[in-house]
Parts: C-alpha cells; structure tokens; sequence
C-alpha cells in the first residue's frame, strides 16, 4: 500500500473539499469568508505544484521544510499562510549571506545613528525589520537590483495581503505559484556580487594583516578600489571608519586604515561623509569620549574636517528622518508617521531652513511616505500625513523640484510606481510642485511627468524624457 502511494500520488490530494471543515468553523461561530481558497484555485496548485517540485534539485528538496509547510497550507487551501512560509525561508537565506558577508560591515550599512552600538551578534539580524534587510542587501550587492525589485514586490503582498496583516484579498493560484518560483529559483539561489565578495575579502585582509602595508602595496589597492561603484565605495568608507574607531582595533589595523583611507574618502559620496560627521557628533553627545576622539583623528587624515561641522539642526533632522522612515515601514504608520513629519516641519518654516547637506535624505524619507503603501485602505498614506508632507513639498523650489524627482527615480520608491495608488499619489505631488516651479523647463518636464504617469516607474529609459532632463538629471 505504501509503495503505491509513493509511486502514485492519490489524485485530488490538494484540492479534497472542505466544506467540513468551514462547516466546523461557522460552527465555534468563526467567520468562514475568505479563509480558505476555493476548490478551483486549489486544483490549480495541484495541477503544477508537482511538476515544480520534481524539477528542483535534490539538494534542494533535502531539508526545504518550508517547501513542506507550503504545501501544507496550500493543500488546505490557506495561501497566505504559504507565502509566509516562503518569505521566512527568504529571510533566513538573507541573514544567511550577511554573516557570510560580515556582519560588522553589514550594520554599518543598515542602522545608523545612536542605534549602532546595538547591533553586532547574528542574534540582533532578527531586530531589523525585513524592508530594512532586503535594501541593506541590495545597497551591498548582496542581491541584484532585479531581484530586490521582485522581493520588494512579494515583501509588500505578503505584509498587506499575507497572514501576518488582516485583510479581505484572497491571494490565487497563479500569484502563489509565481512568487514560490521567485524565492526558490532567482532569490534562494541568488550569488552575492563580485564586488561584494571583493569588499569582504579586502576588509578581512585588512583585520589579519601583520604588517604595515608599504607604499607599492597601497598603489596596488588603488585601481580595484577605485573601479568599484559609489554605492560600494560608500559601504566601504562606512566599514573602515567603524573598524578604526572600534575600541578593541588593534594599532596596525589602525595604521593600515590611515595609509590608505584618504584615497577611498576622496572616491566616495558627500552624502556618506555627512552621515559619518553626525556619527562623530553622537559620540561626543553620548561621552563616548575615545570613540569621538578616534573619528576625529579618522577625519583629520582624511583631510574631512569641514564635514565635521554640523550644528544640532542636522543632527536633529537626520535622525528624525531616520525615525519617519522607520515608522513608514513598521506597523501601524499611518498613526505612526505624523508625530516624525511634525517634528522635521518644526525646523522648517521656509525651504531655505533645509540644510543642504540633508535635503536629498529628507526629500526622499518625505516622498516614500508621501507616495504611500500601494493599499486600497486609505489609498496607502496617512491621512493625517498627508497634508504635512503636502506643506513640505509646497515649499520647495526649482532645484529642490528636480532633488523630488530624482528622489522619484530611487529604487525605494520606483518599484511602488507600478501601483495606480501610487501613480496617482506621485502626479499630486508632480502637481504641487509646478505651482512653485520657476523655470519653464522644468514646468516642461514636470508637466510630461503627469503626462505619462503611468509609466513613472520605467520612465527613465525613455529618450524623450532624457533628453528633456540632460541639463537638470544624469542617468547611470
């Protein structure tokens, strides 16, 4: 008997009837409606779930509990409870390559802040949130841009129509099997990149070394270095200043950095710098008093000290910044977000209130929530947001006007502008800048932006679009 159902799967398995057990349901006088998919959908998982599976390696299949469990809920018709069994498997095969990666040099990247001096151990991977995790390993090269945009994509079905949030959408058949075959084939299997694997090596290196690295060495470290790409070199930046002004580094290490660290500070982004000379200020407001003398030493050979000078106002905004963001992607935002908006509205009565060195954060932090979730409830932004993040880019003028569009073209927010609650949230906002916009080109390009809202998310391949925008955007 055992062998024919090993050799024979019993027809009908996944799609048997449940009415028995909704029976049961609507009998502990618990509601019955879109709890469990219909026997259509269910027959379709079983009509090319199999074919799937067998087509996976063994290996694979070994110890893939999740591929057990997701058929589990699928058999019984519970396909928000399948997707997030896949998505934990893809969480845990993301904090699998960070500490391949290093977790150090990981951290540096995703918490910023005060709240650093938190993170160190695998443990403390299961206290980031999960948006926080996908952007992190994208900004590493840890995953590819394509297969960030696909799990951004899972990431925002499975939080707002999966099991982990009440809802009224019914997942089908076809939207489950594809993202199945998303985590196991193109993220599951994913290879961090080349320059990744370069930047752990290179940091490695640099810990064990017992020398100090003579003047032909660092020459040869130049060109590599320098052919990585900004987002890298930044990454990069971050890493060695943490490791220099890590109290247990040891002198060579130190030494090593301050021979070779100008060359990667003279490659790397202003932004990064910044973000560096609010760390050094947060040293010194929390008496971290050797650490806030080692970063100024880490500044001063790096020839950096006028990004040092930042006064409380920078500071201030930055983390409120950070705090906006935070709450965007946490549960309850729309509750969440006004407190943080109002706060950076109290340091800003007119645009020339917005430190030059945090508007491009600000402007973007601003315009995630501002585009919103993609959500039918509420259209996906806080009610009472939205008019603050509408003062906020009321005030705007044109330089300003193109940082807002620029800020439209990164990732974090290209990727929701597939969604027609975005599209139209992203227009409103297009529209409230032209009411300000000086300069007629600009009004042109804003106005061709409303024009083919639509297709926001893809518009930057467009020739006539990059044409209009040569003089204000540069396109990679």
């Amino acid at each position: 008997m055992s062998t024919e159902l090993l050799s024979k799967p019993q027809a009908g398995m996944l799609s048997t009837d449940t009415t028995k057990f909704e029976g049961y349901l609507a009998h502990l006088g618990l509601p019955t409606e879109n709890i469990i998919a219909s026997l259509p959908e269910r027959k379709i998982i079983e009509a090319n779930l199999p074919a799937f599976i067998e087509s996976l390696p063994a290996e694979v299949k070994r110890d893939a509990r999740y591929l057990s469990k997701f058929v589990a809920g699928a058999a019984i018709g519970l396909f928000d409870a399948s997707l997030n069994y896949v998505w934990n498997e893809v969480v845990i095969n993301l904090r699998e390559k960070v500490i391949v990666y290093g977790l150090d040099m990981f951290f540096d990247a995703a918490v910023g802040g005060s709240r650093r001096e938190f993170y160190a151990t695998e443990e403390d991977l299961s206290g980031l949130k999960d948006n926080n995790l996908v952007n992190t390993c994208r900004k590493l090269e840890l995953i590819s841009d394509i297969v960030y945009t696909k799990l951004n994509h899972i990431l925002t079905m499975r939080n707002d129509i999966g099991a982990s949030h009440p809802n009224s959408y019914s997942i089908n058949a076809y939207e489950l099997l594809g993202w199945l075959q998303t985590c196991v084939q193109d993220i599951l299997n994913d290879k961090p990149s080349a320059s990744a694997i370069q930047i752990k090596s290179f940091i490695e290196n640099l810990k064990r070394s017992p020398d100090v690295l003579d003047t032909a060495t660092i020459s040869s470290m130049e060109k590599p270095l320098g052919d990585l790409s900004l987002q890298n070199t930044d990454n990069l930046l971050n890493s060695i200043f943490g490791i220099y002004s890590t109290l247990s580094t040891g002198n060579i290490v130190r030494k090593n950095i301050a021979l070779f660290a100008p060359h990667i500070w003279g490659k790397s982004s202003d932004n990064v710098k910044y973000k560096l000379g609010v760390t050094i200020d947060g040293y010194k407001n929390n008496l971290h008093n050797d650490k806030h003398a080692l970063g100024v030493e880490f500044f001063n050979f790096c020839d950096g000290n006028r990004y040092q000078s930042l006064d409380s106002k920078i500071i201030s905004l930055d983390s409120h910044a950070d705090d906006l963001l935070q709450a965007r992607y946490s549960w309850d935002n729309f509750y969440n977000e006004p407190p943080h908006m109002r706060k950076i509205l109290s340091y800003l009565k007119t645009e020339a209130d917005i430190p030059v060195e945090r508007v491009n954060k600000i402007i973007k932090a601003v315009l995630i929530c501002r585009v919103g979730k993609g959500i039918p409830y509420n259209t996906g932004v806080s009610p009472a947001g939205r008019p603050l993040y509408d003062q906020f880019f009321g005030m705007l003028g044109d330089q300003n006007i193109i940082n807002t569009i620029i800020a439209m073209h990164t990732n974090e927010v290209r990727v929701t502008l597939d969604n027609t609650h975005c599209q139209k949230h992203m227009i409103t906002v297009l529209t409230n800048l032209k009411a300000n916009a000086r300069s007629e080109r600009i009004q042109e390009i804003l106005d061709f932006l409303m024009q083919n809202g639509t297709i926001l998310n893809k518009i930057h391949n467009d020739k006539r679009y990059k044409e209009l925008t040569k003089n204000h955007i540069t396109f990679g």
